[in-house]
């Protein structure tokens, strides 16, 4: 058992060749931190010339698939220049590196094997960011859960639900993607009628509310149109009202229609929904 005291007197002894070590080690580290910051300016660089800006509708957009493969480029880098400084590290402390590349190689087989749903998440992660499926900041329906996808790992994704919650899914398990964010959307707002309402009465009122709708939104990029009667009830009928806005604004167009449509009509007396309550029905089949 090695003592305190030999301890001491190993460090007495060969101060001078523990210090160079040390001191080969800052070396190291410094010189790694400076080529990876240089390659970290490069890769972002070769990124931003890449990825050109794209004109769409007066709008300037930036593809948000950059963002999302320079960070996963940018982490794999990292952890390059970790395990290649580590090594270096141990070859200047005169360990034999063979041994361990050796060995690692062996453990990465037997890694490989055993952590399949790691590589499937890694794969599956990567193509769907390459073939543009999801991005950060990108406002998807993930199975069940809804929000703005706040970061893309080699693992998994984060996505930040309305309400503030963080949902984490591994990419192998990614099901069915729903992405508002890729193409413009389109609002479906249904009114709900009594049948005592005439719908030819009702159509010039629309058509006036919703000519003005588009000047009233930015968001709004045609103008609201009712496309007819869509569905027949027994109590009741549903007239659809459509139109075309920006990306991830149509729920807020869809509230901006109702609340427009509703003070009108109220101006105009024109009542919705239903007229009678379930108990005048039912007095009225006694």
């Amino acid at each position: 058992m090695i003592t305190l005291f030999e301890i001491k007197n190993y460090i007495k002894v060969n101060y001078q060749l523990i210090l160079q070590k040390l001191l080969n080690i800052i070396i190291i580290i410094g010189c790694a931190i400076i080529i990876y910051q240089v390659l970290r300016l490069i890769v972002r660089r070769i990124f931003s010339i890449s990825f050109k800006r794209i004109h769409f509708k007066g709008e300037v957009i930036i593809k948000k698939r950059q963002r999302t493969l320079e960070k996963i480029i940018l982490s794999l880098l990292k952890y390059f220049f970790y395990f290649v400084t580590f090594l270096i590290i141990l070859a200047s402390l005169g360990i034999n590196i063979n041994t361990i590349l050796t060995g690692a190689g062996i453990l990465g087989v037997v890694f490989a094997v055993g952590s399949q749903n790691l590589v499937k998440d890694f794969i599956e992660g990567f193509f769907n960011v390459f073939e543009d499926n999801i991005s950060v900041g990108d406002y998807v329906l993930i199975d069940d859960c809804e929000g703005t996808i706040i970061d893309i790992g080699l693992r998994s994704i984060k996505i930040k639900s309305y309400s503030g919650e963080i949902h984490i899914i591994p990419n192998s398990l990614i099901g069915h993607v729903v992405n508002y964010s890729l193409d413009e959307g389109k609002v479906i707002v249904d009114l709900i009628l009594d049948y005592k309402t005439n719908y030819q009465d009702l159509l010039p009122v629309l058509n006036t509310i919703l000519s003005d709708l588009k000047k009233k939104n930015e968001n709004i990029l045609t103008t609201p149109k009712v496309l007819g009667i869509s569905k027949l009830y027994p109590n009741y009928y549903e007239v659809r009202i459509t139109c075309e806005t920006k990306k991830e604004s149509h729920w807020q167009v869809a509230r901006f229609i109702r609340e427009e449509v509703f003070n009108t009509l109220n101006e105009h007396q024109i009542p919705l929904g239903i007229r009678y309550s379930l108990l005048t029905l039912n007095n009225q089949k006694e």
